[in-house]
């Protein structure tokens, strides 16, 4: 309640003693204290009322004054039963500009604070119903199919607060406000990854450390690497009632926008799931039928498409995480569909309207890179790698960029890390061949040709696979791999002929040095 709606209590018969002009001040509660620093029992927002017992000295009214100011406090009222409020009293008040009121001698503080918190009380009751009101609507609305963004923006501002809600690789979904710069957004995205308790307070990386709380948007089979997260500025520690009703609606309403689009694009996932056996096949006729409705770019004879290809290693038990982890990856780029499950497939529209396809492919690289990165933190039991082809105008062309990007997603599971994202544009040709070739024949020719040398240096303790390695990078130079070793060269001659023998391979045939390099890459 303001001030001036407790003077205007008749029968308490309060008046201002200075500050009328703050009367439009809003009193959050009512203290009573006869100490003369009570600063560390407030929390703001109070009217603090006194009998004085603490005055003694002018002095005294400076000391308590400037303490409750200090404390947030709004509002000094001033009992009379012990004789007139002191002019030393108003002086202070009128020079840290806060309200003092006098509280005759027959207005016991009792009958002040009960006024208070009955008004607080009914204040409180209709804010709650207002808002319950109006958070029913914004969720009818949001399931009749309304925008996301738009009405999530309208309704934290309708309930006061700075928010927002990013993807887990950073992307901005929605905010009430202006939007997190792009490196506070994947900086929170990637922290959160990391984190196992929420509602979580933390800051922002912004010039003045803004403090906020994260929460998780939890849908039905949500994961931490494909879900959203909702951010308020703030800390929930010390937020009221209203602030955390306002923001468990403001989740609900997340969890259903972030419902929607979940089914949405397992919706297009299952509709394409033949997609891969149509490319395969050259059906084109039945690839352009299946993806009419899909993609909004189909009837665009401009438009071109990259495909991306996902896994993630070991296979996960979630269901489908490589697919909705990839959806989450692409989802910044218009019309963008995936299907598949663990093998998980994407087509991703680029058009020459902003510049030519091969640019656009280009950029879709850079930031399924960038997006990768964010998520590393999320990923201590699986790797994601990803391949991705070149632009391809057609239908027809389509189906060689799928078998492009499936090779260059194996050679990302080849090269290791955390995430791994390979265009296949930037294949080598001995690394295309390896990646085109199946796991189990990988296997087979690494073990036949290494397999016995591994054991070797097992068995006796030995360096073979690491000479071998280092003659090969030498380019078989004697002189220069020994001095690398720092080894007499006749030690290395020894080495090499103990390999020889062993894998039955002449190492001065460029022939069998190829086969080693090969298997030495696939051990790699």
């Amino acid at each position: 309640m303001q001030i001036s709606e407790l003077i205007a209590v008749k029968r308490l018969r309060l008046r201002f003693l200075t500050g009328a002009d703050q009367a439009h001040r809003t009193l959050r509660w009512a203290y009573t204290t006869d100490l003369l620093e009570p600063a560390r029992y407030l929390r703001g927002g109070e009217f603090v009322l006194t009998g004085m017992m603490w005055h003694h000295t002018p002095e005294d009214s400076e000391t308590f004054v400037a303490s409750i100011v200090q404390a947030g406090a709004v509002a000094v009222g001033a009992g009379t039963a012990l004789g007139e409020i002191p002019p030393d009293l108003v002086a202070a008040c009128r020079k840290h500009d806060i309200p003092l009121v006098e509280v005759p001698t027959d207005t016991s503080f009792g009958a002040v604070t009960e006024e208070v918190l009955r008004s607080l009380t009914r204040h409180r009751f209709t804010t709650i119903a207002e808002t319950r009101d109006r958070h029913r609507r914004h969720m009818a609305d949001l399931a009749a199919g309304a925008d996301f963004p738009a009405a999530f923006t309208q309704a934290a501002t309708q309930a006061g607060l700075r928010a927002w809600v990013l993807s887990s690789t950073g992307r901005p979904v929605a905010a009430s406000t202006t939007p997190l710069a792009p490196h506070e957004a994947d900086d929170l995205a990637a922290r959160t990854l990391t984190w196992s308790d929420f509602p979580h307070a933390t800051h922002l990386e912004d010039p003045d450390h803004t403090v906020v709380t994260v929460w998780p948007v939890q849908s039905k089979d949500s994961h931490p690497l494909a879900t959203w997260l909702l951010v308020c500025a703030g800390d929930h520690n010390e937020w009221g009632e209203e602030e955390h009703e306002a923001a468990a609606e403001l989740t609900s309403m997340a969890v259903l926008g972030r419902s929607r689009t979940d089914e949405r694009a397992l919706t297009h996932a299952r509709h394409l799931e033949g997609l891969p056996r149509l490319l395969a096949a050259q059906r084109f006729d039945e690839v352009t039928a299946l993806m009419q409705g899909v993609d909004p770019t189909d009837e665009d004879h401009d438009t071109g498409h990259v495909a991306v290809s996902a896994t993630m290693l070991p296979g996960p038990r979630v269901p489908d995480l490589a697919r909705r982890v990839l959806t989450e990856l692409v989802a910044a780029w218009p019309g963008s569909v995936v299907t598949g499950d663990q093998d998980a497939l994407a087509v991703v529209p680029v058009t020459d309207v902003d510049g030519p396809a091969r640019e656009r492919a280009d950029h879709i690289r850079a930031d399924l890179v960038h997006r990768a990165r964010v998520l590393e933190g999320g990923l201590l039991d699986h790797r994601l790698a990803v391949g991705l082809s070149s632009a391809a105008r057609g239908v027809a062309e389509l189906r060689g960029a799928a078998v492009e990007a499936r090779h260059a997603r194996r050679l990302a599971e080849l090269r290791g890390g955390r995430s791994r994202v390979i265009a296949g544009a930037e294949i080598d040709s001995h690394e295309l061949l390896l990646a085109s070739v199946p796991e189990e024949v990988q296997s087979s020719y690494r073990d036949r040709l290494l397999g016995p040398l591994l054991d070797y240096d097992r068995d006796h303790r030995s360096e073979l696979v690491d000479t071998l390695q280092r003659f090969l990078d030498h380019s078989g130079s004697w002189q220069r791999c020994a001095a690398a070793m720092h080894v007499h060269v006749n030690t290395l001659r020894y080495r090499i002929g103990r390999i020889e023998d062993i894998t039955g391979r002449d190492l001065s045939s460029l022939e069998h040095r190829v086969d080693l390099f090969l298997a030495l890459k696939l051990r790699d």
